[in-house]
């Protein structure tokens, strides 16, 4: 059949309309299926996407057994990995419960979680956890450790020396408290 100058096959027009009951038809079949508690197989083609290479997986396996018998506990949690950006981890959002009863006393003015990256050199940034602005109108870089590296120490002061800001490093300290530590190197 055709339709103007556009020929269709006899299968595309249903019903006087072209191609529409046919994804109609599609949607309403995904949707179902969706909506069922029974498990549809993946199709060949999109299975082969998913799947990894034969020998990847077992490989994989062996190398997360042998890396996590040779980790101390602080390491094993290391390679759980890190968040996203943007999104707290346990302790930073236990924190900004801190941070927020401290702006409903008046103590600080404003506080955003990851609102700035600085640069330190070439290719090297540092994103503070929390952009402070106190009541006095100064601004404080606070860094929230469960436990604190020598590489985040490190980095954290770095940050401290180039830039003219208060850097606070803060440490959970048992189940209720912080401990608090001002890494600011200059009295700017």
């Amino acid at each position: 059949m055709s339709k103007g100058t556009v020929r269709f096959p006899e299968s595309a027009i249903v019903d006087g309309r072209i191609g529409t009951s046919r994804i109609a038809a599609t949607i309403a079949g995904a949707a179902a299926r969706l909506a069922s508690d029974v498990d549809v197989p993946l199709d060949a083609a999109t299975s082969r996407m998913v799947a990894p290479p034969r020998g990847v997986k077992t490989e994989i396996a062996n190398l997360r057994q042998i890396a996590s018998s040779r980790c101390t506990p602080v390491q094993r949690v290391q390679q759980l990995g890190r968040l996203g950006t943007g999104r707290m981890n346990k302790t930073e959002a236990a924190y900004e419960q801190l941070l927020a009863a401290r702006l409903h006393l008046g103590e600080i003015l404003f506080y955003r979680f990851e609102a700035h990256k600085l640069r330190l050199g070439d290719n090297t940034f540092y994103t503070p956890d929390f952009t402070v602005i106190v009541a006095d109108g100064s601004t404080e870089y606070h860094e929230v450790k469960g436990y604190w590296t020598d590489k985040a120490r490190a980095k954290t002061k770095a940050a401290a020396a180039q830039h003219p800001y208060r850097f606070i490093a803060i440490k959970r300290a048992g189940r209720h408290g912080w401990s608090f530590e001002d890494l600011t190197s200059r009295s700017w």
